[in-house]
């Protein structure tokens, strides 16, 4: 049987109060600055660097714009402490599009160095890209001091009516600043590693 020693609650307790400070400082904090000013827009930016190497060409393929949870296809940009924590919206924050969108663009910008990439799969011929955006946020450490952009997605390669392949990325890297801009820039590089990601296996899929 655990005992709960005080010392173990009362660091339990702290730990819970320092999330709720946390809580408290970006919400409110939000609320107070700019109170009636538009929120100001992040983007994931444009266009990826040209690789050094020569990469493979790859044949047509469709990718139409990712589905995702009802959050991921506002503009509000989420956050949340901790991976059980009740998810948040800065308030004086928003992106310039839906995330589903922006990381969608993001994808098709470097499959495009490879090929040629159609919104959607005119008479059916084209393999198709089929992604799903299950979590794109920025997540804090219960006392605020550290958080990550955390990027998860299903890729699925559908061929006619066959499924291919799948590939799911869970992706986590650490915001250089406790803030709105420095998640969004966090969930850009996530962005980029996940493009990339999805790059390397498509092309070894299509090469089947």
């Amino acid at each position: 049987m655990h005992i709960l020693t005080h010392s173990a609650r009362g660091f339990g307790r702290a730990l819970a109060l320092s999330g709720l400070a946390l809580l408290a400082a970006l919400s409110l904090g939000g609320c107070s600055a700019n109170r009636g000013a538009a929120p100001t827009q992040l983007d994931l930016g444009a266009g990826v660097a040209t690789p050094k190497a020569a990469l493979p060409a790859n044949p047509a393929i469709a990718v139409p714009v990712a589905s995702g949870a009802a959050l991921l296809n506002e503009v509000r940009v989420i956050w949340r402490v901790g991976d059980q924590g009740q998810p948040q919206a800065y308030a004086t924050f928003q992106w310039v599009a839906p995330p589903a969108h922006l990381v969608t663009q993001r994808i098709i910008d470097r499959l495009a160095l490879q090929g040629a990439v159609l919104p959607q799969n005119v008479g059916g011929e084209l393999p198709q890209l089929r992604m799903n955006l299950q979590r794109f946020e920025q997540t804090f450490s219960a006392d605020g001091a550290t958080s990550k952009g955390q990027l998860t997605m299903q890729v699925v390669l559908v061929r006619g009516s066959r499924v291919s392949d799948q590939l799911l990325i869970d992706l986590q890297v650490p915001a250089t600043t406790q803030d709105a801009p420095g998640g969004a820039v966090a969930l850009r590089t996530a962005t980029e590693q996940a493009a990339d990601q999805i790059a390397q296996w498509l092309s070894k899929q299509l090469a089947k």
